[in-house]
């Protein structure tokens, strides 16, 4: 089962993948949206379960994610579930992009 659920913008997804890599070496399950959801299921559906399946929803903060609808809707569910967020700084936004 995992216990921390990466959101990230498709732009970004090298370092998402090099979290990813990371949060299993140290022996965490990660939840990722490129290996977690079966071909035949309801992607958005599939995504807010991880988001429900996790203890933590891993936010990684780049201009693009901050703008990302996809990521919003993710931060939205994570909220509503009374996850644990935990930001990362991929790259600087702008005060007025948050």
């Amino acid at each position: 089962m995992a216990d921390v659920f990466i959101s990230y913008s498709r732009k970004d997804i090298e370092f998402a993948q090099r979290i990813h890599q990371e949060l299993k070496a140290r022996d965490h399950e990660p939840w990722v949206d490129w290996q977690d959801i079966p071909p035949t299921s309801e992607w958005l559906d599939e995504v807010y379960a991880g988001i429900q399946a996790a203890d933590t929803f891993l936010f990684i903060i780049s201009p693009d994610s901050v703008v990302s609808e996809i990521c919003i809707l993710e931060i939205e569910h994570a909220i509503q579930h009374n996850k644990r967020l935990v930001p990362v700084v991929w790259h600087d936004v702008e005060d007025d992009q948050v």
